[in-house]
C-alpha cells in the first residue's frame, strides 16, 4: 500500500520568514510531503512497526492506514471510580488480567488497586498495553510506543507485549515509535523507517529480524514478571 502525505500551510512572508529564506534557502516551508510503502494489505503479518525521529511523519502515516480509524488511545475509557484491576477485561478472568499486567512490566500490586488517573505516565502506558492484550481489536495502531517509559523497561515490556500479541492469531497491530532500540525486542514482521524511507521485512528463512537486531536470547517468564507487593 502506497501512502502519500502532503501537509500545506500558508506561505508566510513576514520580515523574519523572508530573512530565513534568504539566509538558508529552504526548498519549501509551507509544504511537507512524504511517501511510504506499507505492506498492510498482506494477511500473513501480525506486528508491523513505523520508526523514525520526531518530525519524520510516523503519526501522519499511522493516520493514513486503515482509513485512519484504527489508532488506539491507551489513555481513554478508564473509570475514575475503579482500580485498574477492575477496569480491564470486566467479567473476564482475573488470572488473565494479572498475567497481562505483569508481562508488560506493571508488577507493582498496589498500583493495581488505584484508578488509572492517579498512576504515573509510565504506569498508565503499561496499564493501557495490558488492557490491549486482554481486549485486542482485530486491527489497531499504537502511537508513541514505549516513549514514556525507561528504556530497559521499554525493551522487556515490548518483547512481552509482542509475545502476548502473537497469541492473538489473525490480529494485526502497527507500533509507531521514535525508538529504534525496541525493534530487536519486538521482532516485528516488517519495519518502515520513516526517516530513511526504507521498508524491511523479516525473512522467511531468517526469523530473527535483521534491522539493527541481534538479540536471540529467549524472553522467559522469570525476566518478564516481577510482582511487587
Amino acid at each position: 500500500m502506497e501512502i502519500k502525505i502532503r501537509h500545506k500551510c500558508k506561505n508566510f512572508e513576514s520580515f523574519r520568514a523572508e530573512k530565513v529564506k534568504s539566509l538558508f534557502n529552504p526548498e519549501r516551508g509551507d509544504i511537507w510531503e512524504r511517501t511510504a510503502e506499507i505492506p498492510v494489505e498482506e494477511d500473513s503479518w501480525q506486528i508491523g512497526m513505523v520508526v523514525g525521529p520526531s518530525g519524520s511523519g510516523k503519526s501522519s502515516i499511522g493516520a493514513s492506514i486503515w482509513n485512519g480509524d484504527k489508532i488506539h488511545n491507551l489513555y481513554t475509557g478508564w473509570s475514575a471510580d475503579k482500580p485498574i484491576i477492575d477496569d480491564i477485561l470486566i467479567g473476564g478472568s482475573l488470572n488473565e488480567v494479572t498475567a497481562a499486567l505483569g508481562s508488560v512490566g506493571l508488577g507493582d500490586v498496589p498500583a493495581w488497586l488505584r484508578p488509572f488517573s492517579v498512576l504515573s505516565n509510565g504506569e498508565q502506558f503499561r496499564a493501557g498495553l495490558a488492557r490491549l492484550i486482554c481486549e485486542p481489536p482485530k486491527r489497531c495502531i499504537v502511537d508513541e510506543f514505549t516513549s514514556v517509559i525507561d528504556r530497559q523497561v521499554a525493551k522487556i515490556g515490548a518483547a512481552a507485549f509482542a509475545k502476548s500479541w502473537r497469541r492473538k492469531k489473525g490480529n494485526q497491530i502497527i507500533l509507531l515509535s521514535c525508538h529504534y532500540d525496541i525493534i530487536e525486542w519486538v521482532q516485528p514482521d516488517w519495519v518502515f523507517d520513516a526517516g530513511e524511507g526504507v521498508l524491511k521485512k523479516k525473512s522467511d528463512t531468517d526469523r530473527t529480524f535483521s534491522l539493527m537486531c541481534g538479540r536471540s536470547k529467549e524472553i522467559t517468564g522469570s525476566i518478564l514478571k516481577s510482582i511487587i507487593i
